[in-house]
């Protein structure tokens, strides 16, 4: 793929946050950007490096004018899947084993190549037109081959936005709650919550291909490595998992106690490990500074300290979590054990959104209800959570979720003019507590401009409505058919939940 052009920017008269600076009223600054990168943040009253002034002699020099604006690092959404895109808006009032049986891909099957294209980039759309400039996609390809793959891939480079990519992997195929149905379970039931065994050696052979296949990857493009739990794969896809993470040094990503059910699961399954999930991934060697975590409903206090001392992650999803009824996670004792933190939007069939401004406000305002007492966790540390937490997280911590020079140009200018910031009296609370996302004006990924007015300047948005309409004409027959072939499992599905909600109490 030859390099992309990209010209030089001078960005002129922003209030750019920095997060060690003045939070509530940041500094007017220019700041100068080339070859995707940022050359210089400056004073404009000060004299300009010899670089800058070089800069602003050459004749393809764009200058932007971002008077009134305030200029963020791009956010990035560190847990996310893009499968579901389609189905936004189409669940309530399900617990989660009942969600997935309807939302999952293995239950769609294969899909076309248009629809896959169409998820993809309603999905990225969102992200970039809500000030998220890299996202962390945990994808289940159905079917696992090139075609698939590539078919993705292309539509996000089409979008403009950065993504870290993952094929979620796992080889026992069963509802995480499947242990605790009724024994007596018709033999249809019994095979939809079951699933059918995968083949840990076929899939970790599949993605090994991929990662050399794809060398050198474009600038905005990145791997990561992800098992869909711990408890839904074999030790020896956990164990190549491990392995191929250690070999190109990749981050690794799963999710861990999202559910009761995960919980009960993991006490009864792995004894020898005194029932953890964490513990089980010590001793895998998949706890480390490149681990990230989802979820982490409930993680135990030993767990949590444990997850502390190997510098991992703990991505924290808040509107999932309350969405599919698996309570709040403990955010007060993660604060206090130095856990590091980011945050994700999770599926759009949960969450129902891509919007990190939703999921910022959710966090500061769950950690301000757990308590009479000062948390400790404001809008400054949800806002850091969306940056350098989630940078950090998907292993770009070196490259992007700062404004600083040297990094990637992925930035966000927010329209100060909006009512969100009348009267202006805090940069970081009023984003994080007034912001919708609508104030979101331009957005840079890699130095290149690709929304600006809010519009995304590389996908014609109205074609692309209109494509949709005609491929949602096949996904609505088509889950008005899976629907009816779940239902006969969602009865067991809630008795069973309703068992284990006794055994396990929801969070609050």
């Amino acid at each position: 793929m030859p390099p992309l052009h990209r010209p030089p920017l001078l960005i002129r008269g922003a209030r750019v946050y920095d997060p060690n600076g003045d939070r509530d009223r940041p500094p007017v600054r220019d700041v100068a950007i080339e070859d995707g990168c940022i050359l210089a943040v400056l004073d404009p009253q000060g004299p300009p490096s010899d670089a800058v002034a070089a800069l602003q002699k050459r004749p393809d020099l764009r200058v932007v004018e971002a008077h009134g604006k305030l200029m963020l690092p791009g956010l990035v959404n560190a847990h996310y899947h893009s499968y579901d895109v389609l189905a936004k808006g189409r669940f309530e009032d399900m617990p989660f084993d009942v969600w997935a049986l309807h939302s999952q891909p293995a239950y769609w099957g294969k899909r076309s190549r248009a629809e896959l294209r169409a998820r993809t980039i309603l999905g990225a759309l969102e992200c970039l037109r809500h000030g998220i400039t890299a996202v962390q996609d945990m994808n289940s390809l159905v079917p696992q081959d090139e075609e698939t793959l590539d078919t993705i891939l292309a539509a996000y480079a089409d979008v403009g936005i950065r993504v870290v990519f993952s094929i979620a992997l796992r080889d026992v195929a069963a509802l995480d709650i499947a242990p605790f149905l009724a024994g007596d379970l018709p033999a249809d039931v019994r095979a939809l919550v079951d699933g059918a065994p995968g083949d840990a050696r076929r899939d970790l052979a599949f993605v090994e291909a991929q990662i050399k296949r794809l060398r050198p990857l474009p600038s905005r493009l990145h791997w990561t490595l992800s098992a869909s739990g711990p408890q839904r794969c074999t030790r020896p896809l956990l164990e190549g998992l491990g392995d191929l993470a250690e070999r190109h040094e990749l981050p690794f990503f799963t999710h861990v106690y999202e559910t009761r059910a995960q919980l009960a699961k993991a006490r009864a399954s792995y004894p020898e490990f005194g029932g953890s999930l964490v513990r089980y991934m010590v001793e895998l060697g998949l706890l480390g500074p490149r681990t990230a975590l989802a979820h982490g409903v409930y993680l135990a206090q030993d767990e949590i300290e444990a997850i502390a001392a190997a510098q991992a992650t703990l991505v924290h999803n808040p509107l999932a979590n309350l969405k599919l009824k698996n309570g709040i996670a403990p955010l007060l004792a993660f604060s206090q054990a130095g856990v590091r933190l980011a945050l994700g939007c999770d599926n759009c069939s949960c969450s129902d959104t891509q919007n990190m401004f939703q999921a910022m406000k959710m966090y500061a305002l769950l950690a301000a209800g757990a308590g009479a007492e000062p948390s400790g966790i404001g809008a400054a540390e949800a806002l850091a959570a969306a940056t350098t937490g989630g940078a950090r997280a998907v292993g770009l911590g070196d490259r992007i979720g700062a404004i600083k020079p040297g990094m990637a140009a992925d930035l966000v200018l927010v329209d100060l003019a909006d009512l969100a910031y009348q009267p202006f009296n805090s940069a970081v609370r009023q984003l994080v507590y007034c912001e919708t996302g609508r104030g979101v004006d331009t957005v840079l990924v890699d130095g290149e401009i690709v929304v600006a007015g809010g519009h995304n300047l590389r996908i014609d948005e109205a074609a692309f409505r209109a494509e949709l309409a005609d491929i949602m004409q096949v996904v609505d027959r088509d889950f008005a058919a899976l629907a009816a072939r779940q239902r006969p499992a969602i009865g067991p599905l809630l008795d069973a939940n309703r068992r284990l909600a006794t055994e396990a109490p929801i969070r609050f």
